[in-house]
């Protein structure tokens, strides 16, 4: 039988790329704008440090639910409602009047964020199984790009417009909303999946299909990995500006650039990690990348002067960190693909949901911190300490890993008895 060519599914793989650009630059554009948020409402450290991740409580709460629904309805359309909605709710946090009603709008993103991140990551997943580990290391060059045009247009915006940050929302959300619409008619429904027959999924729908992965305990070991590095991710992403520029009165334009670059630059390396994840093995990789992006924050927010060190120090850490995130939803759908590709789409909505459900806590937690060690030293217990975590769990856990097949075994079609 002649093998099936993967150039449909790659150009499918790279329109969803774009959408994570769109989605990247409405995540990280917001928590460059929070400072002047903050003065203008007169939020504390602690509220400025709940809307910086209060999102991820919505994405932690739709993630599982997004899984389903990326393994049984019409992926195009579940794109298009995840890409619309994040941008307009994006767009719509400029009608917060104060500190509650800002979170609502933020939470509300968090579930549109939710519903695509789970549904790209399903479909990159299960397309191109044979590549999984690079396929969702390329995934965060896109994300380093979103990242950096993100930060760079809202803190250019800022420079221009002092204090205006309700401009910025409106470019972002509009983006987003734009790339929405013109993503149905590049997306193809018979290109979003891939190896899949009559399973489990179908025959006993989503709580017996749940029951069967939330049985499987390499999936609860990789999403203890995968929950350690999202709190340090959020931690800096979603509190890193507002230090700098809080606490340390860098110009917005400046912070913006050292984690908007950073995080842009470092995100093209991911890449690598992927590739050496699927060549060396899961386990080496992923205890060297904590230890890894472990001193690399020590360094970034301890030690480095206010310039081009501080920008190289945070291509350093979003290496690291994104190539975890990456590393952490791959090895999560590894320990279900390892049976066959029923329920991968829940399985990566559980590494979301949990991933996330504790990055919730990284803004409140750094924010609660810094009136009790400082602004240094909360970043640093907080992220240093969840790192070397990953480090310890990844060499106790990842013991015995199961490669990715290129065409994988699908349950009833040519298995052995």
């Amino acid at each position: 039988m002649a093998t099936e060519s993967n150039r449909p599914y790659w150009w499918q793989f790279f329109f969803l790329g774009l959408g994570m650009i769109a989605y990247t630059i409405c995540r990280t554009g917001f928590p460059v704008g929070l400072a002047a948020m903050g003065r203008e409402f007169q939020w504390t450290a602690f509220e400025v440090g709940v809307l910086s991740t209060v999102f991820l409580l919505g994405q932690a709460a739709i993630d599982i639910p997004a899984g389903f629904w990326a393994d049984r309805l019409d992926r195009k359309r579940v794109i298009f409602v995840g890409l619309f909605g994040l941008g307009l709710f994006t767009a719509l946090v400029t009608l917060a009047t104060g500190f509650w009603s800002a979170l609502v709008f933020r939470v509300l993103f968090g579930i549109m964020e939710g519903v695509y991140n789970i549904a790209q990551f399903a479909v990159a997943g299960s397309i191109l199984p044979g590549n999984r580990a690079l396929v969702n290391g390329i995934t965060q060059m896109f994300y380093g790009a979103g990242n950096y045009g993100g930060q760079r247009l809202v803190g250019t915006i800022l420079e221009a417009y002092p204090g205006y940050w309700q401009l910025a929302m409106w470019w972002l959300g509009g983006l987003s909303m734009v790339y929405a619409i013109v993503s149905l008619a590049l997306f193809q429904r018979k290109y979003l999946r891939r190896y899949e027959t009559q399973n489990e999924m179908t025959r006993y729908g989503f709580w017996r299909t749940l029951g069967l992965v939330v049985r499987n305990p390499r999936v609860w070991k990789a999403i203890a990995i995968h929950a350690c590095n999202t709190i340090p991710n959020w931690a800096i992403l979603g509190l890193g500006n507002y230090i700098f520029i809080q606490y340390r009165h860098y110009d917005p334009a400046f912070s913006a650039q050292v984690f908007g670059i950073g995080f842009g630059v470092g995100g093209l390396f991911c890449p690598l990690g992927t590739v050496w994840a699927d060549r060396y093995g899961r386990r080496p990789v992923v205890c060297a990348f904590g230890l890894w992006t472990a001193l690399a924050v020590f360094l970034l927010f301890y030690a480095a002067p206010p310039n081009w060190i501080m920008i190289g120090l945070s291509i350093c850490t979003a290496f690291g960190i994104n190539s975890l995130y990456a590393l952490g939803y791959t090895i999560t759908q590894d320990a279900v693909a390892s049976a066959s590709m029923s329920g991968i789409g829940i399985a990566t909505g559980m590494a979301g949901g949990f991933g996330y459900l504790f990055a919730m806590l990284a803004g409140p937690l750094v924010g609660a911190l810094i009136p009790v060690l400082g602004q240094l030293w909360a970043m640093n217990v907080v992220v240093i300490g969840c790192e070397l975590l990953v480090a310890v769990f990844a060499f106790w856990f990842l013991k015995h890993e199961t490669r990715p097949q290129a065409h994988p075994v699908i349950a009833g079609e040519g298995a052995g008895s």
